[in-house]
């Protein structure tokens, strides 16, 4: 499973959504959440985008980058005081 179907799973469940909720959000079949999240399909650009709207993320995070305020404060946790 790849950082994207991780991060999906991850943030759907933070949201209490089921499977099915986030596909009618979407607008797909609950079987291809169920895909995605199980790394069986990477989905289409246009699913991931549409993935990251529903959760209210970025792309780069639904697939694990980190935004540049996430760096900056881990830059700053891992700095020595």
């Amino acid at each position: 499973m790849n950082t994207a179907n991780k991060q999906i799973k991850k943030i759907r469940i933070a949201l209490k959504l089921t499977q099915k909720q986030l596909a009618d959000l979407v607008h797909i079949d609950e079987s291809m959440i169920n895909k995605i999240e199980n790394g069986h399909s990477t989905g289409s650009i246009r699913t991931l985008t549409k993935l990251a709207a529903a959760l209210d993320v970025s792309i780069a995070e639904l697939i694990g980058e980190q935004s540049p305020e996430q760096q900056e404060e881990d830059d700053v946790q891992t700095t020595p005081q």
